[in-house]
């Protein structure tokens, strides 16, 4: 479980700048002696509360506990997040400036394809047994 620590390490918080921003974001009441004890493997948070750990650092359960070790799966994830990030923010700005049909079709053209990307992935998953994307 030293991975709760690496992973708010890695997103730049202080232990207390994370125990804020968790207990706000899920409404919970973790003090910062809990969250310490978790980050040192003393204390295993509760199941709901895991689940939140994993949406909040946008990784999966397994990678939490160290069942997947391939750190491949969790870029994939976070890149896949980017570039739906960006696409929107693309198209928020092109409606913003411009409502033509060709931007419109593209952004169509290109949500679909996502949406079969993560069909086709969820696919392959099942046939895997683990799963690397987390939405």
């Amino acid at each position: 479980m030293a991975r709760f620590r690496d992973l708010r390490i890695k997103s730049g918080y202080s232990q207390e700048e994370f125990r804020k921003l968790y207990n706000e974001k899920y409404n919970r009441n973790y003090t910062s002696a809990a969250i310490s004890m978790i980050e040192h493997e003393k204390r295993m948070p509760e199941l709901g509360a895991l689940i939140d750990f994993a949406d909040f650092y946008d990784v999966s359960i397994d990678y939490l506990l160290g069942r997947e070790s391939d750190d491949d799966e969790l870029q994939i994830s976070q890149q896949l997040r980017a570039i739906v990030g960006k696409l929107m923010t693309l198209k928020n700005e092109a409606v913003e400036e411009d409502n033509s049909s060709e931007i419109q079709e593209n952004m169509e053209m290109l949500r679909c394809l996502l949406q079969q990307s993560e069909v086709l992935a969820k696919r392959v998953e099942k046939e895997k047994d683990n799963s690397w994307y987390k939405y």
